[in-house]
């Protein structure tokens, strides 16, 4: 069976809100809180790339030196109706 890869890049904006115990916890970026929240906005897709996968989950591999075809990458470009 032959697997595709769909990989989307974009950009969005999001907010994390933690929930901590002191001041001092949450005044430290390294620590984490509970209670976390994840809000995402304004997803802009740029652009999606698909690649052929072998049988067993690792891409498929073609050197220049060997004389085989290089691995097939598609792009789909799209454009966002909203500006």
């Amino acid at each position: 069976m032959t697997i595709y890869t769909r990989i989307k890049n974009g950009e969005c904006s999001f907010q994390i809100t933690e929930d901590f115990d002191s001041v001092e916890k949450a005044a430290n970026p390294s620590n984490d809180g509970s209670n976390v929240e994840v809000k995402i906005e304004n997803i802009k897709l740029d652009f999606t790339t698909v690649k052929k996968e072998q049988d067993d989950g690792n891409k498929k591999s073609f050197t220049k030196a060997d004389g085989q075809a290089k691995e097939k990458e598609w792009v789909v470009r799209c454009f966002s109706s909203e500006n």
